[in-house]
């Protein structure tokens, strides 16, 4: 994993021009239903927190394309529920997990949308089954792309601020910019005000 993680920060610090696109494709494959269970995300995206904090690789690009993988591997997923309904829980695949598949399917059934927010956190590696779970629940369009949107705007701004955070407090130790805390402290705002919004909506739909 060490070799791996180290691999890939060589990679984007090399090539920072590609370090978005890289970070796309990690946050697509760990959206991704089935794949994105093999796929160890979290060390791998607080390393590239790290990266984004320190100033090797620009932040814009990578959180622009974290957010656009994590919608095109959710919305891959629940287009593929739709399409094969409950033929998809008889896939080899799926067979080899039923117990956690089961989980996710409960979770979505109590939560609705919310979970599509929420289980990218409680369900660890399996969250990617979530939208699979949507799609053949035939959760509508509509609701499904607002739900999936805010996952992933919420996930990418959680799972990077605490590697950002470190990386900002390295360089900050070093080259002492007094603006770096107010970044980081933007930074976590943003990811609270997102999951404020997520609650609010979540009260309003079970309020109904």
């Amino acid at each position: 994993m060490n070799g791996l993680l180290q691999l890939l920060s060589d990679f984007m610090t090399d090539h920072r021009w590609l370090a978005g696109p890289a970070f796309g494709l990690i946050a697509f494959g760990e959206s991704l239903a089935v794949i994105g269970v093999f796929i160890p995300a979290t060390p791998i995206l607080f390393m590239v927190g790290v990266l984004m904090g320190s100033g090797r690789v620009d932040a814009a690009p990578v959180v622009l394309f974290g957010i656009a993988g994590a919608s095109a591997g959710y919305f891959l997923s629940w287009r593929a529920g739709e399409r094969l309904g409950h033929h998809a829980w008889r896939l080899p695949a799926m067979t080899r997990h039923r117990r956690s598949i089961a989980r996710a399917r409960l979770f979505f059934r109590r939560w609705g949308g919310v979970s599509l927010v929420a289980g990218r956190y409680v369900l660890g590696p399996f969250q990617s089954m979530l939208p699979l779970v949507a799609g053949v629940a035939r959760m509508d369009a509509p609701r499904f792309y607002c739900w999936n949107i805010m996952s992933a705007v919420v996930w990418v701004g959680l799972v990077l601020t605490p590697g950002f955070a470190l990386g900002r407090g390295i360089e900050a130790a070093i080259f002492e910019k007094a603006w770096q805390d107010q970044i980081v402290a933007g930074l976590m705002a943003i990811s609270v005000c997102m999951i404020f919004v997520g609650l609010v909506a979540a009260g309003t739909r079970w309020s109904h």
